[in-house]
């Protein structure tokens, strides 16, 4: 299951999240609640593409693919998706109405891409959103109504 998560780019935007949320003074609980709500986003992220593209992928004989190798059925992937996202939404959430928004619009940016988006001329853009919302969602998260600065926002 981990290999499916997509395991350097999930820990890695959760490493980044995870320290953004130290250094924006987000408080230890409220860090916490950051780095599971990211962590289960980028899982549920992970795991829906493999999830989505297990027949494209035996097709091709993507050997690299756990259910290529027969590690996972789809349908695991697809349950083990399904709730992870709904962690992330829980603790996305329980961040407050803009920092979950925002986390949530990662998500929701990786699954459409999965969907889909990666077939088609606007491939980039779920990208392109997802890494200037998750500085901003993180910041969010910080006690009081705090903004990220637009060049952090621009640079994700």
């Amino acid at each position: 299951m981990a290999l499916a998560t997509h395991l350097g780019p999930t820990l890695a935007v959760t490493t980044v999240a995870t320290l953004l949320a130290v250094t924006a003074d987000v408080g230890p609980a409220r860090t916490v609640l950051v780095a599971v709500a990211v962590l289960a986003g980028q899982a549920s992220i992970g795991w829906s593409n493999d999830w989505l593209d297990a027949d494209r992928d035996a097709a091709v004989a993507r050997a690299d693919k756990p259910t290529v190798q027969g590690l996972v059925t789809p349908a695991r992937l697809r349950t083990c998706a399904l709730v992870a996202v709904v962690l992330a939404v829980v603790t996305s959430l329980a961040l407050g109405p803009a920092p979950g928004v925002l986390l949530l619009g990662v998500v929701a940016g990786g699954w459409a891409y999965n969907a889909g988006l990666k077939r088609t001329a606007a491939s980039l853009l779920p990208y392109l959103v997802a890494f200037g919302l998750l500085p901003a969602g993180v910041v969010a998260a910080a006690p009081g109504t705090p903004v990220a600065p637009w060049w952090l926002v621009a640079a994700g």
